[in-house]
């Protein structure tokens, strides 16, 4: 599923869900308006006609039987489709339906061929079910007065139908296509889940490899309405932590990759970052530094006590946490899930104190 990416590009999107979605409750108020008010005019025709209010209530209930076999056809006429060489976040995937234009072609065409003389027996077949439907009322020329009913309901009927279907439809549609999405993107992430722990001879639970991936796609969604900050990942090895950086990546957000403190600093000071991600050791300048993170922690937190940094690696740096946290660090783990879960988070969290963690400590 691709978000928007810009305050522009989601208030478009949202403005024009919120217009369809308005334009549905217009399409209810009328049909209701529109039946109510023909109810009402066959009732005072009835009274104006000196035949009590009953051959009205008759013409308003000829005329809602009318409507709900229209408001099928309209329906089936406006059922959306799908848009031929969709490109996710280019604009709307749906599209009005172009089968009532066909139809009609069809239609006319067969009209045509059938020839003049069939189209004679229309005005029987009218006359027959005007006196059939007209048959024991008071009010003059019941027949037409019938006939109307059907005309007027089965008018307003179809045209309920299928704008109703053109507007609301789209939107269920649409949201479980979203749906459909997510739940795709999430199973992605599990995958690059199990692919990070396999690499790093790590064990999860299944649930709560789902449980990252759901939080991460609705932190991800939740944020659509501006932008992510970019993380900064120091890590000598960068491709060993190449499944959970396709995972962050998959969710829009921006991984730039460092091999050193000095490449890390560098970076730091050319932009702003919503997180740094670190290991604890590391070989810098050709020599195994063991410490080469708390090094990372100390320069940054000289420079920002705000920006969230996690230390994610060994067994020997969950051994240390006190002490990485001591000296600044948010949040120290091996397990793949706990670290894209609050990364997810931290960089999808407007920053106006120091990172509160909710992870649970490391085993």
């Amino acid at each position: 599923m691709t978000y928007p990416r810009s305050a522009n590009e989601y208030a478009a999107a949202e403005s024009a869900a919120l217009s369809r979605h308005w334009s549905a409750n217009a399409v209810y108020g009328g049909f209701g308006a529109a039946l109510t008010a023909g109810g009402l005019t066959a009732m005072f025709v009835s009274l104006a006609a000196g035949v009590g209010v009953g051959d009205g209530v008759r013409w308003f209930l000829y005329a809602i039987a009318a409507a709900v076999v229209a408001i099928i056809l309209g329906v089936i006429f406006g059922v959306p489709r799908e848009r031929t060489g969709f490109v996710p976040g280019s604009g709307e995937r749906y599209t009005s339906n172009s089968n009532l234009e066909q139809i009609s072609d069809w239609l006319t065409k067969l009209l045509v061929g059938a020839g003049l003389v069939e189209l004679t027996n229309l005005p029987d077949a009218a006359d027959s079910l005007g006196a059939y439907l007209g048959d024991g009322m008071k009010i003059p020329n019941a027949a037409a007065f019938s006939l109307a009913a059907v005309s007027f309901g089965g008018g307003v009927g179809f045209v309920f139908g299928y704008l109703w279907t053109r507007l609301r439809m789209r939107l269920y549609l649409e949201a479980s296509d979203r749906l459909a999405a997510e739940q795709s993107k999430a199973r992605g992430i599990v995958e690059n889940l199990r692919r990070q722990n396999a690499a790093h001879a790590e064990t999860e639970a299944g649930r709560d490899l789902d449980r990252a991936a759901q939080s991460a796609v609705e932190a991800r969604k939740a944020i659509g309405r501006g932008s992510i900050a970019p993380i900064l990942w120091v890590d000598d090895t960068p491709q060993n932590n190449s499944a959970l950086i396709a995972a962050m990546r998959s969710l829009d957000i921006e991984v730039t990759l460092a091999r050193s403190t000095g490449e890390a600093l560098e970076l730091f000071d050319a932009r702003s970052f919503g997180l740094i991600i670190t290991d604890l050791g590391r070989a810098e300048g050709g020599t195994y530094n063991p410490s080469a993170g708390v090094d990372l922690i100390r320069a940054v937190r000289a420079k920002d006590a705000m920006v969230p940094i996690f230390v994610f690696g060994t067994h020997r740096a969950v051994g240390m946490q006190e002490d990485l946290l001591r000296e600044g660090a948010n949040l120290v783990t091996t397990r793949a899930s706990v670290l894209l879960e609050e990364a997810t988070r931290a960089v999808t969290t407007p920053r106006t104190k120091p990172l509160t963690v909710t992870a649970p400590a490391p085993k």
